[in-house]
This record gives C-alpha cells, structure tokens and sequence, in this order.
C-alpha cells in the first residue's frame, strides 16, 4: 500500500464517524422524546426543528471547517482544541436560543438556563485545555527528542509513558533510536576493525615476505653455501611460506562466509575418524614440542551428517591453537554424546589460560588479547581462526563456546546436532 495513501484513507474514515455520530444522536433525541414527553402529532414539527437545528449547525461548520482546515493553521493543537470547544460552545447556545423562542420560555427562566450552560462550557473548556496541553507536552517531548537525534545526539529518548497514541508514538519512536544507535556503534567498531584489518594485514604479510625475500636473496648471491645453513634456510622459507598460505585460506574463508557463499556439502561421516585424522596431522607438532595430544572417543558417537570438510577445519583451528598456548603438558580432544541429540566435542589443554577480559572476546574477528591464542610460527595470526570455527559450527546449526582459567588451560567445546 502506498503510504501517501494512509492519511487520505483516514480522513474519509473520520467523516464517515462524524456523520455516523450525528445520526446516532439525532435518532437518540427523536427517541428520547417520543418516549419521555410523548408529543401529540402537531408538535412533531417543532421537535424536528429543535433536533435539526444542532445537527444543522454541525453540519455546516464541518464543511467550513472542511474546506479551511483551519485547525491545522494554529500554533499549538491545544489553542485548536480550545477554539474547537468555543465553537461547539456557540453552537449550542444558537440551540437553546431557538428552542427558547420556539417553547415561548419567560426571558428570566431563558437566561437562568443560559447561565447554567455558560458556566459549564466553561468548566468543560478548563478541563478540555489541561487534558489538550497535557497531549501536545507528549508531543513536544518527541519532537525535543527528534531534534536532539538530529543533531548527532542518538541517546535522546522519548517520554512513553501511558497506553494512547502518542505513547505508543514514543515507544517506536525510542526504539527507531536505540536501533540508530546500536547501528553507529556497529559502524564505529566496523571501522575500527577494518583500521585494524590493515594494520595487521600489512605487517602479518610484510614479516614473512621480507625473511622470504631476504632468504631468498642470500641463496641465490651464494652468501649461504653450507649444506646444512642451506637446508635451514630452505625449510624456514617452507615455514613462512605455509604460514602466509594459511593466512590468506582464513582471509578468503572469511570473506566466502561475510558474502553468504558458503556451502555446506552434508553426508554421513564417521565423526571419529575426523578427530584421528586431526591428531595425526599435528601430531608432528606436538613431538616437536614435547606435549601429549590424547584423544577420548565414545564409540557410540559413530556416523553423523556433516560438512566433513568445515569440520575438518574446525578440528585443526581449535587444536593448533592449543597446541601453540600449550608450553608443556597435554592437549586432550574428547568426543561424547548428549542425550543423543548432539554431539559434543571438547580440546583441552593445559597451557597458560586467557585473561578474563579477553574470554567474551576470543570469537570476534581481528580480536588480539595479550596474548592471543593464534596459530604457532613465524606469523602470530590475525585472530580468525576462533571467528572461522564460530561460523562454520553455528552453519551447521551448532554452537561454540569457551572457558578458561589463567595458568590452567583452556577449554572449548562445540556442539553439532546429530
């Protein structure tokens, strides 16, 4: 529906409710009198003047007020309000002054029923403008409120107290703000992010590639001719060179995810065999380092539809990690069954523990601790490896999270659906 629309709808709607509320009260009048003063025949025309003179009135003034609009033309909608009263107030005592003509009424008695209808206008007018000024504050209250947003202030809230109009007014009006807000501070840490992303981009590539280059340059001047400095350098060029591969795969990952391209081929697997796979690939690490890497498999885990490949990833991103914090001690995986809904995995270690400040964080991206748990080499890792195993378990309709304790070790835990 066009929202041009709405306000013309509307406007015939509330003529159709004026018309329809001077039907009502000409019928409950025509009513009233038939039973309550019985008329003979004669006097049905005079009681048809006395009920048409009000809603002839109305009538009238409705299509002046029509054409003119012309309580839109005022300051303030009380002052309307106010103006509208003085006017149904006018109208009512051409009513009376002709239904006191027509009921040769004394002039004593005509005025006294004057007065008494004077003084109650006004009571009713009094009232009238404390209930009108009391809305329009409620209104004034949103627009002080929208010129505060305007001008940069997205904190600026509403008065929404009460249950009409303006109220509920005020109560979207203050979420649309809160909702603007959260949206800035997303925008701020987006770009304080991308500040960040190039950053470390820059000096997580320029490291390798400048020992590569540098390596490689020595080599081919023959500055390094001893077989065994030869080989060192070659495998620490290997090493760097692995270390900027895998940066670029968690790039290319994150980007695949952010753009909605990510696609899960889902098959049955046999679960365990991922996680003896996992541990043979770093187990060469692990030797390296001297720490134990364990497993601890429930058989009745078995075969579970799944990305084999995303788990994969998951596995190795969450066990290097361990193993790259991990000094000394062991780094135990542990699969088990819950309720056999789910499938629980957990990669324990013993390593040296995340500040407490740092836990909630640990699965944003380009999120860097003190000592962020990244991967173990030359590169230090731009904090993607968490985020990348967040996306691909909650892809597959899971969940991840984390416990820690400094100096104890880490511990995470995913969950898949069966």
């Amino acid at each position: 529906m066009n929202t041009a629309s709405i306000p013309r709808q509307l406007h015939r709607h509330r003529q159709w409710q004026f018309f329809l509320g001077l039907l009502i009260a000409a019928i409950a009048g025509a009513v009233i009198v038939m039973l309550m003063l019985q008329p003979p025949r004669t006097e049905w025309p005079l009681f048809g003047v006395l009920l048409a003179t009000p809603v002839l009135s109305a009538i009238a003034s409705f299509v002046v007020a029509r054409r003119q609009a012309w309580w839109r033309k005022f300051g303030s909608v009380t002052t309307a309000l106010v103006v509208t009263c003085a006017i149904g107030t006018g109208m009512i005592f051409v009513t009376l002054l002709v239904t006191t003509q027509l009921m040769f009424i004394n002039t004593h008695d005509a005025w006294l029923g004057l007065t008494v209808v004077m003084c109650a206008t006004c009571v009713s007018m009094a009232f009238g403008y404390f209930v009108a000024a009391s809305l329009t504050d409620g209104i004034n209250a949103i627009t002080t409120a929208a010129h505060l947003v305007k001008s940069g202030d997205l904190t600026a809230r509403a008065d929404d107290q009460g249950n009409d109009e303006i109220a509920v007014l005020a109560r979207a009006f203050n979420a649309m703000t809160a909702q603007l807000h959260h949206m800035r501070e997303q925008e701020v840490r987006l770009n304080q992010m991308r500040r960040d992303l190039i950053a470390w981009v820059s000096h997580d590539l320029r490291t390798p590639l400048t020992s590569i280059r540098a390596r490689v340059e020595a080599l081919a001047d023959g500055v390094v001719n001893e077989p065994a400095e030869v080989q060192r350098y070659l495998s620490t060029i290997q090493n760097d060179t692995q270390a900027l591969n895998r940066l670029i795969d968690d790039l290319f990952e994150l980007a695949t995810i952010d753009a909605g391209g990510l696609r899960l081929l889902l098959q049955p697997c046999d679960f365990n065999d991922l996680i003896s796979d996992t541990l043979e690939t770093m187990s060469v690490i692990a030797q390296n380092k001297g720490i134990r890497l364990t497993a601890q498999a429930e058989p009745s885990v078995g075969v579970i539809t799944i990305s084999p490949q995303h788990v994969q990833r998951v596995l190795n991103n969450l066990v290097s990690n361990a193993l790259a914090h991990t000094q000394q001690g062991e780094v135990q995986v542990r699969t088990f069954r819950d309720n056999h809904r789910h499938v629980c995995v957990e990669v324990k270690d013993t390593g040296e523990g995340i500040p407490p400040d740092d836990v909630p964080h640990v699965f944003d991206r380009f999120y860097r601790g003190e000592r962020a748990r990244t991967r173990s080499g030359n590169i230090k890792g731009m904090g993607l490896g968490l985020a990348i195993a967040k996306a691909l378990v909650e892809a597959h309709g899971g969940r991840i999270e984390l416990r820690s304790e400094r100096g104890r070790g880490t511990t995470v835990m995913f969950v898949l659906p069966v």
